[in-house]
């Protein structure tokens, strides 16, 4: 359409220049021809406007598919029965290297709760860690100038030790991969799974509690445990290291674990937690 309109707009330029050109020539003078008559020449004919096309009925509107109704989530594992979705679970989260490396694979949901409440007493138990510990012990040097003599029952002198800062890096793959896992989906997936977590919470003999109510106790707790100076001063009167600071000593576990983890490692797991906190 825009091709025929430019050659019709040519068209009546040339014609009307020629036109134009044709009458401005001037007339020789000559004695004039006899008149003769012309006969008028017709005019024109005007082709009729094409009638405007009539107004087209609206295409009928299309009827949409019905909505397909969601799929129903698939119902939770038995608690006795949920190891492989866990694991399952768990792979999809931080790896699967990562879970054949750093966790246990029976009852996790056991362990996990019963570890969550545990630190909040004085001491976690090992076997019902979900977690495999970091390697080897926990490194610390003899202090050669403790402040005071600490004495046992016997009256012998009680070994002091001054934390090793090199030991902090036993802990940072634990605080990377909990970092890798997105606060906001881990409040998801407690509440997806909150019926296994609070039945197991009642077999530790919580019968009316619900377990993210413990889990926001536990995680307050660990977001007060105070900023300490480095390197700690521990005592070793028997298998394990004590807290020379009787207040540090009766920190909860939980506590006394981001303690040893060194100032860095603890804050990049608070702020974890307190996001963790805010979403729940």
């Amino acid at each position: 359409m825009k091709k025929t309109l430019a050659v019709l707009v040519v068209v009546v330029v040339l014609g009307g220049m020629a036109w134009y050109l044709y009458q401005s020539r001037p007339e020789p003078v000559a004695e004039a021809p006899p008149a003769v008559e012309v006969a008028p020449q017709p005019e024109p004919a005007v082709e009729p406007e094409a009638p405007a096309p009539a107004n087209e009925l609206p295409e009928p509107p299309v009827a949409l598919p019905e909505a397909l109704p969601e799929p129903e989530e698939a119902p939770l594992p038995p608690l006795a029965e949920s190891d492989p979705y866990v694991s399952q679970t768990l792979d999809g989260l931080v790896g699967e290297a990562a879970v054949l490396r750093y966790f246990s694979t029976e009852n996790v949901v056991h362990k996990a709760v019963a570890t969550v409440d545990a630190l909040g007493s004085r001491q976690v138990p090992k076997p019902i860690l979900p977690l495999n510990g970091p390697a080897g012990e926990y490194p610390a040097a003899p202090n050669p100038d403790p402040a005071t003599e600490i004495r046992d029952e016997a009256g012998d002198p009680i070994p002091q030790f001054l934390s090793d800062p090199a030991g902090h890096a036993r802990y940072t793959p634990y605080v990377e991969m909990l970092e890798a896992v997105p606060p906001a989906e881990f409040v998801q997936l407690l509440q997806t799974n909150e019926a296994l977590f609070d039945e197991a919470f009642r077999q530790l003999g919580y019968a009316d509690a619900r377990f993210a109510d413990r889990l926001v106790g536990v995680i307050d707790e660990l977001l007060a445990t105070p900023d300490v100076d480095e390197p700690l001063r521990l005592m070793k009167p028997e298998a394990y290291y004590l807290f020379v600071d009787d207040e540090l000593e009766a920190l909860s576990a939980g506590q006394k674990i981001l303690l040893r983890m060194g100032k860095d490692n603890a804050a990049r797991v608070k702020s974890w937690l307190s996001q963790v906190r805010e979403a729940l």
